[in-house]
């Protein structure tokens, strides 16, 4: 009977949600041992450096999408949760931008004891937003209640994180708390008439920089930097070239050998395609397609407006990161280093998006309990 009633309570989870989760964590953790393997023996002396670490995050990831998955979403709605969470977020930020204690790579800094705030306030501002806009959602339509004051938060958020600097990252939070915003039911005259001074500033930032401004004129005209960011595009897709239809082999791929950056990482989705082939990505970006599919199918069928905000931020995130960084190796928007979603090499990334996966998985299994409810 307790077997029974365990199989009956877990089955009112999206179990198909649940599988594709579950499956990109272990895809993810073998393709960081096979496309970080080289890389690790060169750089560390250890060719399985990454693999023991990647297990180690894999294995604290998924105690976090448990912890999600267990905890009821509705606790999140909280406002001295929230507040808290999003205080203890602009702390940590605010620390990397006035000390020099955090870890630096490629100039800039953006970890603190191991791991990055700037993961944590993608995932602060999905929490956040989704409670604010729920505690405002009779004042949505209003424009300096609902859209600015909406605004002024996730702008500050995604100021301090392009301050470490992490353009990338910055842009992708915008993204995902724009879109939260557009889902709320604000209005479009408001969202749209702001992106006509938010779009230039983007665009100013975006070029101020030096090395920016190669990335954007390398995507225009690779052929003038075969050597630095042409470079990696150009490897990139030799590695899905290589690839064809089924792939070289597993562990077989001869791009994470100094052909690749970030092999492991930004680009393990170029070492995907080499090793399994065209059939290979689909099936990954099949995974992906099911993920958005069952994450807005869990929004539209949450217990409340809360759920359906949460729900769809979330799902938002997964979706746009994994679009992202898949353009980016297939050359189709500039180079720059985003994660792919459960699959690239990383701690405070993967952990965080588990746990978030956790909580989308705990939405549905209200769902489910709330429609019998009321049956």
């Amino acid at each position: 009977m307790i077997v029974k009633n365990a199989i009956e309570d877990n089955i009112k989870y999206d179990i198909v949600l649940m599988i594709m989760v579950f499956g990109l964590l272990v895809f993810g953790s073998i393709m960081v041992m096979s496309a970080g393997s080289f890389i690790a023996a060169e750089k560390f002396n250890n060719d399985s450096y990454f693999t023991v670490n990647q297990t180690k995050n894999a294995m604290i990831a998924f105690f976090a999408l448990l912890a999600g998955m267990m905890l009821n979403y509705k606790i999140y709605n909280n406002k001295y949760i929230m507040y808290s969470g999003l205080g203890l977020t602009v702390l940590a930020l605010i620390y990397l931008l006035i000390s020099n204690q955090g870890e630096s790579v490629k100039g800039a800094t953006r970890w603190i004891f191991g791991f990055q705030p700037s993961e944590v306030a993608k995932n602060m501002i999905v929490f956040y937003l989704a409670f604010s806009l729920n505690c405002k959602r009779n004042e949505l339509k209003q424009f300096m209640r609902g859209y600015v004051y909406h605004m002024v938060i996730l702008s500050s958020i995604v100021g301090m994180v392009l301050l470490q600097p992490a353009f990338s990252t910055s842009m992708m939070i915008f993204a995902i708390g724009y879109s939260m915003l557009y889902i709320s039911g604000m209005k479009l005259k408001h969202l749209m008439s702001s992106m006509i001074l938010i779009i230039p500033i983007i665009i100013i930032i975006a070029l101020i920089q030096p090395y920016r401004l190669a990335r954007v004129t390398t995507f225009l005209e690779p052929e003038k930097d075969t050597s630095g960011k042409g470079w990696q595009v150009e490897q990139s897709l030799i590695g899905f070239g290589n690839g064809g239809l089924t792939g070289v082999g597993l562990g077989e791929s001869r791009q994470k050998e100094f052909y690749l950056p970030e092999p492991h990482n930004d680009f393990i989705f170029s070492i995907i395609g080499d090793e399994l082939g065209f059939a290979g990505t689909i099936l990954l970006i099949a995974a992906y397609v099911i993920i958005m599919i069952r994450g807005l199918r869990i929004a539209s069928r949450a217990p409340d407006y809360y759920g359906f905000i949460l729900a769809s931020g979330i799902t938002m995130t997964v979706v746009i990161y994994s679009i992202f960084n898949m353009s980016i190796t297939l050359g189709l928007v500039p180079p720059t280093g985003l994660p792919l979603p459960m699959v690239s090499y990383g701690g405070t990334s993967l952990i965080m998006t588990m746990f978030s996966m956790g909580v989308l998985l705990n939405i549905s299994y209200k769902s489910k309990n709330q429609a019998e409810t009321d049956d």
